[in-house]
Parts: structure tokens; C-alpha cells; sequence
């Protein structure tokens, strides 16, 4: 699928998780990039529109975008695929994780550090 200015970028079979900052107005950004109208500005928006979450977990904790992603990476199987996704602030590997097997909310919250607050927020319908 073709993801912005990364141009044509392919996806392998499995689950995802993106990792982005909402540290202002957390709820309203994680809402905005949940909703299945908007326009396209961010590598994360490309893919939730051709593949709209149902849900999102919101993280809080010391760690930063990368520093979680970073962790969320660090299991046997996973990793940041493609490369450089969501990444276009920063120098880090990516944002988008890869999972060969879908990750349960105990899974998550192992990865994001035991300091971490980890909760779920569903799209709304509508």
C-alpha cells in the first residue's frame, strides 16, 4: 500500500500496534487517528484508513514514543516493520510494531515497563 512520502510500502501477514505521542489532548489525537474520516497527514493515518483499528491502548508512563516502541519490539518474533514508519520526527527504527501473534493487554503492559498505566480506548460509534 502506498504510505505518504514513503511511497509503496509492503505489509507482512500478522498484528500491528503503532506508537505515537499524544501527550496534549491524548484522548482527542488517539480519537483522530481512530476515526475513519480525515485527511491524511501522518504515516499513521495512511493505515488506519485502509485498515481502521477498532481499538487503541493509551500508555502512561515515563517512556517516550520511542522508548516504547522499542519495548514493545524487544519479544521473541516481533518487530519495527517496515522500517522507519511513523518515524519521520525522530531517528529511531520506527513506530509500527510488528506481532506474529496477536498480543493480549498483559503482553502490552510487560512491554511498555511495569511503570506504565496501560488502558483501553475503544472508537466510538459514529
Amino acid at each position: 500500500m502506498t504510505i505518504g512520502a514513503l511511497g509503496p510500502v509492503p505489509f507482512a501477514r500478522g498484528w500491528y500496534a503503532y506508537v505515537g505521542s499524544a501527550t496534549r489532548g491524548r484522548r482527542a489525537r488517539v480519537a483522530r487517528h481512530l476515526a475513519v474520516s480525515k485527511p491524511l497527514r501522518w504515516h499513521a493515518d495512511y493505515l488506519f484508513t485502509a485498515f481502521p483499528p477498532r481499538r487503541a491502548w493509551l500508555v502512561d508512563g515515563g517512556a517516550g514514543e520511542c522508548e516504547l516502541a522499542a519495548g514493545l519490539a524487544a519479544p521473541p518474533g516481533a518487530g519495527r516493520r517496515p522500517p522507519r514508519f511513523g518515524a519521520g520526527d525522530c531517528r529511531c527504527a520506527g513506530h509500527l510494531v510488528c506481532f506474529p501473534r496477536r498480543p493480549g493487554l498483559a503482553g502490552i503492559s510487560v512491554a511498555a515497563g511495569a511503570a506504565a498505566r496501560v488502558r483501553a480506548f475503544r472508537r466510538s460509534a459514529g
